[in-house]
């Protein structure tokens, strides 16, 4: 399978699991025969299994005895296989097994169920999802996931179980990712002291080893002389040899401990960590507020990953025992070099100390630990924390006021005039004014609107935003009162921002209001009014750190209260710079969380506001009830929206929601009414009717000029299509219709390549890629309206549709490379061809529905009518034109000149040109071309025949001659490959049957010699040996030596060994012997399956060795046989079965000089594929197959 890139399969004998093993191997094999293997015959497929199953497979496979017939079947193997290795069914075992599968500690899910879904196979249960189900829940390792499971009940399925199962371990995992537990915490402290080990121990009667507590240092040692306190001073009673905590003066005065103490604070998960914790060294401490610090780890060569205590006072690293065991066995423990003790002076029991390297983040260490035989969680020391960048010292620590101070007063006042009077942007704006002055009446105003209108038209005077006209204006434009919480402001109707834009510099309009004032200020209602003031905002505050302004609205952000102070200010002294005034009653100062322009930012990050939440979902339910009558079942699917917008409700958008506004989203877009456009084509005129549901939905007609009526049919019928869509454009651009026409070939032409199409053709159909369409071919009885249309069409001429139409037609004539006098021959002649002008006239009036309507004259031309035009008194199938009847001759000699190939001369003129039939005319002529056939190549190889494997030892021999310094013969076994070598005087018949005598006389007479057709073999003396002799000979085909294979091979074989022993000045009578005495294709040696022993040689060789030994004949014949197998498998890969030859069939033969010369069959030979054959000479030949091949030449 190396060819294909691709690891053959390999049946695993050794495994545990055979059948499941074999069920692997038998699927791989399928894989292959579906895939790189496709093409493969059967048998050939029984092979391929049988080299990949193996030794042991083909021990099985030599054990069957199969048919002919069952030997080709791959299913055969398949069944034999099956058989051998799964064993009889034992359902009640398969129960046991499958009710004693639990989940092991450390056992994935996926796993489990994996193994679950394998064992309930065998078990015969008539439902086996449940029993897997009920499985789950009994083996399952989790109570939690357990208690979810039994909490289901009876809804409780296969696919929800493993889903909850798989949604617990998720949750695990995230839930180790995002935190730890917040349960009470335990404290660890451990000191760490340098000194040697002073334990103690005594043996009790029991043979126990029991802790003595010593008294001058209060601990355990032994021996005595290795006590930590000897030679150490009491800072107690300040004398030597004890310590303080065993002194036995009475002064309690408080002395400085030696130890440096180790404080770790722990985290007590007990789901995830009950494992490592070691309650020897933990106590559990009473305040619950304690910070809790920890920290996944990536630990030793294998990357395992351990949860580590941060402990900032700790001086050590340290690992319980029980972890270490497994996860780091293999890793070396060095002796301890320092004794440990826990807070209070406790001592603890440490194994030893070892080297791991440590990862987290971007950072890795090789840090030491301490192996504590006690029940504790991994400890992290100041030193590894620091080195893996865990903590950060910091000396000094100020709380940071959490109250902010939310009153603006105080900035208020450092910036009191921001906050007073109006200013403006310095600068002017320009407009673009539509010349048509526009002139609207007034609106009528609210009584009760008024007085605070008038007020508030005084203020905006006051502040120099308006003025009043008095003198008569072109521009009269209408005040709209919009009422604000605070205030009314006076804005415009958009029609002034529909004849306002930005442009080049002209004189300002003179607007005037009902209320006979105009603008100072740029006013609302200009389109590009907000564009304008957003730039200069954009200007005002660029490169103010924290500074955001959108409009009106501007936004101050800082990391901390200083920084937002500091950038505070800086907003408002540069709005104080460039003169600006901000309203202090919509200011908020100090604040955790904003609205802003319908995000919600604070801390946490950016969200929706609710308060614009629910204007948004107003907005979108008031424009989708606009198309209410449109839309079916509307308010039945807007019901949880329209639920939100209630008083009481609170606004929570989940999946409901989500869910009904797509729903709506997809009932107002869908289009369940489909288009469908009818189209027809007269002789004068194109017809087209729009429908939806067989209802009219628009109409179409056009007649046709003098230029389009000379269209043909299908182009006529196409160009109807074309006309139709262009008409309804607005109707289908964008949407999928059905074009229903009476013209069937219209719904194959557009399947085509556009290339195969003709030119015209080609035209309209890259002015249809546009539209999605559809043809469908509809009898003409059937689309009456389209067809009214087309006979009484009105005087309507659309030159779009058919410009440059003609114009690329005319081109493809003008670059036709012919001259001018080859283009005018070949009009002529088809005006003077009869089945071309016939073709002509049904091409223009229409091709009739059936093909035995068709005329007989042009029926060959029923298939390709779709691609048949007239061109300038030139017919074209497509770009290809169609040639006379006269002129086919010329093109047929045209198309041969440079003598190629019969199928290059076919491509060729396919290419180009068109007629029936015209292959089959290029493959008579090219056939009969006597140069060509005389220069054809070689045959291809034929399909390998193998000799019949023959039943005994020399019941069949090969013999051939051939030179080395002399001429020398060879006579070779075809049953054991054994070979007789001997030297000729002279290559005459009569020297040849001496030497074959003298060899006959040593192995006997053989059934069977084959030899080639060398004058000692064909002589006559030859034939009256076999004879007398009693022996069959046969002779291969002349020039043809594989037929004598094993001979030719033997010679091989013989001038190999004759020449190595003359380089190495070696007797090659020993390598003679030696070959002889060799095992061949795996099996006994040539002597051995000749003579059943071994021939002594010069090797040593026990007399057992050579005592006579028959091989079976069944083990030879099968392995003879896959050999040869395999050989015909590699062989036949690029072969040709060439068809017999018949008496009197004109062939050509190949020549010495390598020309084909004619010849002719006179009958076929005795042996395989050979054939005698008479020249024009009269020369009587013999020849085979592969240099024979048939000619239709005239004799």
């Amino acid at each position: 399978m190396e060819t294909y890139g691709i690891q053959a399969p390999r049946m695993d004998w050794t495994s545990a699991n055979l059948p499941e093993a074999w069920r692997r191997f038998k699927q791989q094999a399928e894989l292959m025969f579906s895939g790189p293997l496709r093409e493969k015959r059967e048998p050939e497929k029984c092979s391929y299994l049988l080299l990949w199953i193996g030794e042991k497979g083909l021990d099985i496979y030599n054990t069957w005895s199969l048919s002919e017939d069952e030997a080709k079947k791959l299913q055969t193997y398949y069944d034999k296989y099956a058989a051998y290795i799964t064993p009889k069914s034992n359902p009640i075992y398969a129960r046991y097994r499958f009710h004693e599968k639990m989940q092991a500690a450390g056992e994935t899910f996926e796993h489990f169920i994996t193994e679950l879904k394998l064992l309930v196979k065998d078990c015969s249960y008539p439902n086996s999802d449940e029993m897997v189900r009920d499985r789950i829940v009994f083996a399952t390792n989790s109570p939690r996931v357990r208690e979810k499971l039994l909490s289901q009940g009876a809804e409780l399925t296969l696919d929800k179980a493993i889903d909850i199962a798989r949604s617990h371990k998720l949750a695990q995992i995230q839930l180790k990712e995002m935190t730890g537990s917040k349960d009470a915490p335990k404290i660890d402290a451990v000191n760490a002291t340098k000194r040697q080990n002073a334990h103690r121990y005594t043996k009790t009667k029991d043979h126990k080893l029991v802790h003595r507590e010593c008294d001058r240092c209060a601990g355990s040692h032994s021996p005595r002389d290795a006590c930590p306190a000897r030679g150490k001073q009491c800072m107690k009673c300040k004398k030597c040899n004890h310590f303080a905590k065993a002194c036995k003066t009475k002064n309690t005065a408080p002395t400085k401990p030696q130890r440096r103490p180790v404080h770790a604070l722990v985290q007590n998960n007990e789901e995830e960590q009950c494992e490592l914790y070691i309650d020897s060294i933990t106590t559990v401490n009473a305040n619950k507020n304690n910070v809790q610090a920890y920290a996944d780890i990536k630990v030793g060569p294998s990357q395992q990953t351990i949860r580590f205590k941060i402990d900032s006072g700790a001086e050590i690293n340290a690992i319980p025992n029980n972890t270490f065991n497994a996860l780091f066995k293999r890793v070396p423990v060095a002796p301890p070099a320092q004794s440990i003790t826990a807070y209070g002076g406790n001592p603890l029991e440490v194994r030893g100390t070892c080297m791991l390297e440590c990862e987290h983040d971007d950072r890795s260490a090789l840090l030491e630990f301490h192996i504590v035989k006690a029940k504790a969680p991994p400890i992290l020391g100041l030193s590894a924390s620091l080195d893996l960048n865990l903590i950060k010292l910091v000396m000094g620590v100020s709380k940071e006021q959490t109250k902010i101070d939310t009153n603006p007063k105080t900035i208020l006042k450092e910036y009191a005039d921001v906050f007073q009077g109006i200013r403006e942007f310095a600068g002017e704006c320009t407009f673009r004014v539509n010349p048509h002055a526009v002139v609207y009446p007034p609106r009528r105003v609210p009584i009760a609107l008024r007085a605070r209108l008038k007020e508030e038209l005084d203020r905006m005077e006051d502040n120099n935003i308006i003025v009043k006209v008095t003198e008569p204006t072109e521009w009269v434009n209408a005040l709209v009162v919009v009422e604000k919480p605070k205030s009314q402001k006076c804005v415009w109707t958009p029609e002034t921002s529909t004849r306002l834009s930005s442009g080049p510099t002209t004189h300002s309009p003179h607007l005037k209001s009902v209320l006979d004032a105009r603008f100072l200020r740029l006013p609302f209602g200009i389109n590009s009014a907000q564009d304008e003031f957003q730039r200069r905002v954009n200007e005002t505050y660029e490169g103010l750190k924290g500074v955001a302004a959108i409009v009106d609205d501007i936004l101050v952000y800082g990391r901390d209260k200083e920084e937002h102070d500091t950038n505070l200010r800086a907003m408002l002294q540069r709005t104080r710079e460039r003169g600006l005034k901000l309203n202090p009653d919509k200011c908020r100062v100090g604040i955790q969380e904003v609205s802003y322009f319908g995000h919600r930012l604070s801390g946490e990050g950016i969200s929706p506001d609710p308060q614009k939440s629910k204007p948004e979902l107003e907005t979108i339910l008031g424009m989708v009830n606009y198309l209410a009558r449109f839309t079916p079942h509307l308010s039945q699917v807007n019901a949880p929206l329209r639920q939100l917008l209630k008083q009481d409700c609170e606004f929570i958008w989940d999946a409901v929601h989500d869910r009904a506004f797509k729903q709506i989203k997809e009932l107002i877009t869908n289009h369940p009414m489909d288009l469908t456009l009818q189209v027809d084509a007269s002789k004068s005129g194109l017809g087209a009717v729009l429908l939806q549901h067989d209802k009219p939905v628009a109409y179409a007609s056009k007649s046709l000029n003098s230029t389009e009526q000379n269209y043909a049919q299908i182009e006529k019928e196409l160009y109807a299509v074309l006309f139709g869509c262009k008409r309804f454009h607005e109707y289908m651009y964008g949407r999928k219709v059905t074009v229903e026409s009476d013209h069937k070939p219209l719904e194959a032409i557009l399947k085509k390549p556009l290339a195969s199409a003709p030119p015209r053709l080609q035209r309209m159909i890259l002015q249809l890629q546009k539209y999605d369409i559809h043809i469908l071919h509809k009898p003409g009885k059937q689309i009456p309206v389209a067809d009214t249309l087309s006979r009484k069409s009105i005087e309507y001429h659309d030159d779009s549709l058919s410009e440059g139409m003609d114009a690329q037609v005319h081109t493809l004539i003008a670059n036709i490379q012919v001259s001018d006098n080859k283009l005018k021959e070949i009009i002529a002649a088809t005006a003077q061809d009869t089945q071309l002008t016939t073709l002509n006239q049904v091409t223009k009036t229409g091709w009739p529905d059936t093909y035995k309507q068709c005329p007989p004259l042009i029926r060959e031309y029923w298939n390709p009518r779709c691609d048949i035009s007239e061109i300038d008194g030139i017919m074209f199938k497509g770009e290809k034109i169609i040639v006379p009847q006269s002129l086919r001759k010329d093109m047929l000699d045209r198309i041969h000149t440079g003598h190629m190939g019969m199928e290059k001369c076919k491509h060729r003129a396919r290419d180009l040109l068109f007629w029936p039939r015209m292959g089959q005319q290029i493959e008579t002529m090219v056939g009969q071309c006597r140069i060509c056939q005389e220069r054809r190549n070689a045959n291809t190889k034929e399909p390998l025949l193998s000799h019949t494997i023959p039943a005994r030892p020399w019941q069949v021999v090969g013999t051939d001659l051939f030179t080395w310094n002399e001429q020398n013969i060879i006579i070779a076994d075809y049953y054991s490959r054994y070979f007789e070598m001997e030297r000729l005087n002279s290559c005459t018949a009569l020297a040849v049957i001496t030497k074959l005598k003298a060899v006959f006389a040593r192995h006997g007479i053989p059934e069977r010699v084959i030899s080639d057709n060398g004058p000692c073999y064909s002589a006559e003396e030859f034939h009256r040996f076999a004879v007398e002799w009693d022996f069959k000979h046969c002779i291969t085909s002349p020039r043809y030596p594989q037929s004598n294979g094993l001979a030719e091979k033997t010679v091989q074989t013989a001038k190999r060994i004759l020449g190595k022993a003359r380089a190495d000045d070696k007797d090659y009578y020993l390598g003679l012997l030696e070959y002889r005495n060799t095992p061949v294709d795996n099996l006994k040696s040539p002597a051995q399956l000749l003579m059943s022993r071994r021939l002594r040689s010069i090797l040593p060789i026990t007399a057992a060795q050579l005592q006579p030994q028959v091989t079976p004949q069944h083990v030879l014949r099968n392995r003879r046989g896959a050999c040869q197998y395999r050989q015909q498998l590699y062989y036949n890969r690029s072969v040709k079965a060439l068809p017999p030859l018949a008496a009197g069939t004109h062939i050509r033969f190949h020549h010495e000089d390598g020309s084909w010369q004619p010849a002719k069959i006179i009958q076929p030979a005795n042996t395989h594929r050979s054939y005698h054959i008479q020249t024009e000479e009269g020369q009587m030949l013999r020849r085979n197959r592969r240099h024979l091949r048939e000619t239709s030449e005239s004799p």
